[in-house]
């Protein structure tokens, strides 16, 4: 029943992103994440990290904190958390109270995770400036952090102390210095290879942290003997980032760059995703998990196994990481 527990001094979680492409009706859709939700329970998985989008096949939940309080009434031992919650959109004060009620309701098994996203749609339909763009999630975090003090009047108070787990999703210098004065663990993009994952995190360390968070790596990874399955991967990916490829807030783009310094298109970030996925033969998942986290130091993951498209494959592979790859890590 518990494959995972006691394995290993690693946290091992379930990226759940929902996209349109993993069942023909949305009700499959959430079937799934329901079915997955259930299986982790069972193998021991330590988290749940449920994605949020607007408007877009790519990720069907438009709410993080819903899905994230559903899934922890259905659960009764696994940490639950957001990856992310679009912070621009969504007053602090909101999240803050909705946050703090769900550390109340669940025992303290949930985690906020902030990021920014950054598709215009969004802030046109929802009437939010493209400015708040700039500050996020950093302007975010610091008044949820402050409402969350033991001085404010925000009812209910949080039952974790000091407060209950706050990650960022930044790469900026604003978001890692107020991550880590604050003690505050980050989330990596599960299509950054494990370099760039260093660099954030040397620039995080810059900033003489709080305590010693862990942070969380969110990758792809698909447990699978077709030799063709990289290929596989590829073809659902380019799909997959065609439905997610709308236009962004003016600011957006500068932000999305690869090596050279010139914009990713969505071709160039579906090539970037698939070649830092993890994929293959149990025994090839084991040696790339090795190196992933020999590289990055990785001590917290969380596994996307939804990325093939495929339910029996995606269900597999995280019953296969369970029972015979996270023990051999």
């Amino acid at each position: 029943m518990t494959a995972i527990t006691g394995v290993s001094d690693r946290t091992f979680g379930l990226f759940l992103n929902m996209g349109a492409n993993l069942a023909p009706t949305t009700a499959g859709v959430f079937d799934l994440t329901l079915r997955e939700a259930d299986a982790a329970e069972q193998l021991g998985y330590d988290e749940l990290w449920v994605t949020e989008h607007h408007f877009i096949r790519f990720g069907i939940n438009p709410s993080a904190l819903t899905t994230a309080g559903f899934l922890l009434g259905r659960t009764e031992r696994i940490r639950v958390g957001t990856a992310v919650t679009l912070s621009p959109l969504l007053h602090p004060v909101e999240m803050a109270e909705r946050s703090a009620l769900l550390d109340q309701l669940s025992g303290g098994r949930f985690s906020l995770g902030l990021g920014r996203g950054g598709y215009r749609k969004d802030y046109d339909v929802l009437g939010v400036d493209f400015a708040r763009w700039d500050d996020e999630p950093a302007s975010s975090a610091r008044q949820i952090l402050t409402h969350w003090a033991p001085e404010s009047d925000l009812q209910p108070a949080p039952l974790t102390q000091p407060h209950p787990e706050l990650l960022l999703g930044t790469t900026g210098a604003a978001g890692l210095e107020l991550a880590a004065r604050n003690g505050l663990a980050l989330q990596h993009y599960f299509a950054m290879p494990a370099e760039p994952r260093v660099q954030i995190e040397q620039a995080y360390r810059s900033f003489d942290p709080v305590g010693d968070p862990r942070h969380l790596h969110t990758l792809t990874v698909i447990v699978d003997d077709d030799p063709d399955i990289r290929h596989r991967l590829e073809k659902v990916a380019l799909q997959s980032f065609k439905d997610g490829d709308h236009p962004h807030v003016p600011q957006a783009p500068e932000f999305h760059v690869g090596p050279d310094g010139k914009p990713l298109t969505s071709e160039d970030q579906v090539k970037m995703a698939v070649h830092a996925a993890i994929v293959g033969s149990v025994e090839q998942v084991v040696d790339g998990l090795g190196r992933f986290i020999e590289t990055t130091g990785a001590r917290r993951l969380a596994f996307y196994a939804e990325a093939i498209a495929d339910a029996d494959i995606t269900m597999r592979t995280i019953t296969d990481l369970a029972e015979k790859v996270i023990p051999q890590l």
